[in-house]
């Protein structure tokens, strides 16, 4: 008698549960929508969240942590992609503009990944201060030094990547601009 009247109680449980479950996943895929709302590039924002099946249940902190994430990774890719350049270029005028940048492009990488950590450990607050004050720097640095120097042919994928990286520092603060 008792399992009969467990099943009555658990039957329409798990029936409710599964009927507002497409409820609970559009309810984040909003949050997401909402959070990259308030970015630069909701699209590019949208697709990093979405490169990582964490984000279907990630709070705010949690989306701030992916998008960091993305753009340590694009940031790794700038930084390698120049290395290889500096390293393998005959042409001394990229090189020595590269010679400015490569490090750089490292420093933005290790500060990128250093908002997570900060964000983690500190708060919002100290995320974002890792972000304006010591990684867009380094970007801005480099994009101004390529734009000084209009007779040195910058590889575009260098250039590209460089304004990836500095559209995902903005997209870092916009999300973090939500706590």
């Amino acid at each position: 008698m008792a399992n009969f009247r467990l099943c009555l109680f658990t039957l329409p449980l798990i029936t409710l549960t599964f009927i507002l479950q497409p409820f609970h996943v559009m309810s984040d895929e909003a949050m997401i929508i909402n959070v990259c709302s308030k970015t630069p590039n909701p699209s590019l924002c949208q697709t990093c969240l979405h490169s990582d099946p964490k984000s279907a249940t990630a709070d705010v902190k949690g989306l701030a942590t992916i998008s960091i994430t993305c753009g340590t990774r694009d940031a790794d890719k700038l930084y390698t992609d120049t290395d290889n350049l500096y390293t393998n270029t005959k042409d001394p005028a990229l090189h020595n503009l590269l010679d400015n940048c490569w490090w750089r492009f490292l420093g933005a990488r290790d500060n990128i990944d250093s908002a997570g950590r900060m964000l983690s450990d500190k708060g919002s607050d100290a995320a974002k201060l890792a972000i304006t004050r010591d990684a867009m720097p380094m970007i801005t640095y480099c994009s101004d030094l390529f734009k000084k120097s209009p007779t040195v042919a910058v590889p575009k994928n260098i250039i590209d990547e460089m304004n990836v990286v500095s559209t995902d520092c903005q997209i870092i603060l916009g999300i973090l601009s939500n706590f």
